[in-house]
C-alpha cells in the first residue's frame, strides 16, 4: 500500500506550515493594484493613439526680446492637434533667424506673433550707427522710427527754448542697441542717404532721439 505524504508526515510528526491569511490578503491586494495600473496604462496608450498631434517649434531656452532666434535655441515637439496653435511655426527653418517681438520662454511655443523677420537694409537706403539720448526701452528690431535732433527755435522772440528738427522719418532700426560703459547708446539705422548725412553731422553738435511710428 502506497503511503501519502500526509500520512508520510504525521507518522514522522512534521507539521505542516500554517496559512497567514493576512498575507493571502496583502498579495491579493498588490496583484489587484498591478492589474489596475496596468490597465490605467493601456488605456492612456490606447487614448494617445487617437489624439491628433502636429509639429510645433517650442523655445530650449529663453529668448529675449529683440535677439535673434536661432537653431541652437529651438526645437521641434509634437503637440495636441488644436486650432489655437493655427499660428505656431511648423518648421525650424521658417523661424531660424527671425527676431523675438517679446520674451518667449523656455518650452514655449513658438508663433507668428512672437517673432518678425529679420529687417534687411531696404533697395537705395544706407545703415549707419546713430548714437541715442532717447530710451531704447520700447525699440525693437525692424522698428521704424523718426530720427529727431534738439535745435534752438528760431522766429520767436518769446521762445528761447529749444525745438525738435526731424532728420529721417522712416528710419530702420537694423540691430539691437548696444550701451557702451559710459552709458551712450548707438544703434544701426538704415534709411535714405541724404537722411543719413543730416543724422550723421546733426550729432556731432545735438542729441538724437527716435520716435516709434
Amino acid at each position: 500500500m502506497m503511503t501519502s505524504f500526509h500520512d508520510l508526515a504525521d507518522r514522522l510528526n512534521v507539521r505542516r506550515p500554517p496559512k497567514n491569511p493576512l498575507r493571502s490578503a496583502q498579495l491579493r491586494r498588490l496583484l489587484a493594484a498591478l492589474c489596475a495600473g496596468l490597465a490605467v496604462f493601456m488605456g492612456l496608450q490606447c487614448l494617445r493613439s487617437t489624439i491628433a498631434t502636429r509639429p510645433a517649434v517650442v523655445a530650449t531656452q529663453h529668448i529675449h526680446r529683440g535677439g535673434t532666434i536661432t537653431a541652437s535655441a529651438i526645437a521641434m515637439r509634437s503637440i495636441p492637434y488644436d486650432a489655437a496653435w493655427d499660428n505656431a511655426f511648423h518648421t525650424i527653418d521658417d523661424v531660424t533667424g527671425m527676431v523675438a517681438r517679446i520674451d518667449i520662454p523656455s518650452g514655449g511655443i513658438v508663433t507668428t506673433t512672437m517673432a518678425r523677420a529679420s529687417p534687411t537694409v531696404p533697395q537705395g537706403y544706407t545703415a549707419v550707427e546713430v548714437r541715442l539720448a532717447s530710451a531704447i526701452d520700447g525699440l525693437d528690431v525692424g522698428d521704424e522710427v523718426t530720427l529727431s535732433s534738439a535745435v534752438l527755435a528760431e522766429g520767436d522772440a518769446h521762445n528761447d527754448g529749444e525745438a525738435l528738427c526731424e532728420l529721417a522719418l522712416q528710419a530702420v532700426m537694423m540691430g539691437k542697441p548696444t550701451k557702451d560703459a559710459n552709458g551712450m547708446v548707438t544703434a544701426t539705422f538704415a534709411m535714405p542717404p541724404a537722411e543719413a548725412a543730416a543724422v550723421l553731422q546733426a550729432q556731432e553738435y545735438a542729441a538724437i532721439i527716435a520716435v516709434i511710428r
